[in-house]
């Protein structure tokens, strides 16, 4: 074999094995703690926190999500605002403003906007999606209803996951009573797969999570104080949590409302890591 073909592989191996531990660097970044707001974010598509474990996102369609599927990452997404009509999976489905809706892998979904403001989008990814893990679906000119593997020249990926598909209304949450918890807190699962899980949680008092997951708060009532290792943070109504691992991590109710939250985590969280 000629020296230069030699060259030109020992360059292919260098740049591979740099980008793997380039890629595998940025991948294990410690996340800070912090408190995002999500008023005014001029971006359509943002990603709000990242780890190889999970990914938080915020997302602003106008007028319609192309039809995707995620190849090995579940996705569950909080409508914050607007309304939409679509498809996910076999399912034709309206959401809007308090909609949840468990999306896993391999399962399409498509939506056009109804509503005159856009749609906003809170979606949580476990694990982290890469760049080529969202497969778009290729459905026409003509958005239709329902599945659209009739469509395309091969069929959609069966789904094979540990969740189904579904959409719920967290409205219709409101005044009921979650299962788990104590007389300071209560909490249920919305969703819980093998690499991540959604909780809604209320806090009357103060609540304490073990280092076991990474966390993100999502806050839809009441305000609240969070200690994460040393530092103390502030957080109220539509507003986002990054809880990283640390030693101590808590929160407690600030004012006279109750808090109530969206916990993602990533592995999922189990009844023993959330205690008063």
């Amino acid at each position: 074999m000629d020296a230069r073909w030699w060259i030109w592989i020992g360059v292919a191996v260098f740049l591979g094995v740099a980008g793997y531990i380039w890629l595998s660097t940025l991948g294990s970044v410690q996340l800070e703690p912090a408190v995002l707001s999500l008023e005014n974010i001029a971006e359509s598509r943002l990603t709000l926190a990242r780890t190889p474990a999970g990914k938080l996102e915020y997302r602003r369609v106008p007028i319609r999500l192309i039809a995707y599927f995620h190849e090995r990452s579940h996705e569950f997404s909080y409508i914050l605002g607007g309304r939409a009509a679509g498809f996910l999976k076999n399912q034709d489905i309206e959401i809007q403003r308090d909609s949840f809706l468990v999306i896993p892998r391999r399962t399409a979904l498509g939506l056009r906007v109804t509503s005159v403001e856009p749609l906003e989008i809170l979606s949580f990814y476990a694990p982290a999606p890469d760049a080529l893990d969202e497969v778009p679906v290729l459905i026409g000119d003509v958005f239709p209803p329902g599945d659209p593997s009739s469509l395309r020249p091969q069929p959609l990926p069966t789904d094979e996951s540990d969740i189904r598909h579904q959409v719920l209304n967290l409205a219709t949450w409101e005044n009921k009573e979650l299962p788990e918890g104590s007389s300071t807190f209560e909490w249920a699962y919305l969703v819980k797969s093998t690499v991540g899980s959604v909780a809604l949680v209320r806090v009357s008092e103060r609540i304490q999570l073990t280092d076991r997951s990474l966390h993100f708060l999502y806050i839809r009532q009441g305000q609240a104080r969070i200690t994460i290792g040393e530092k103390i943070l502030e957080a109220a109504a539509n507003q986002v949590v990054i809880l990283p691992h640390a030693p101590v991590r808590a929160l407690e109710r600030v004012g006279p409302e109750r808090v109530e939250f969206l916990l993602f985590s990533a592995p999922a969280l189990r009844v023993k890591d959330i205690s008063k």
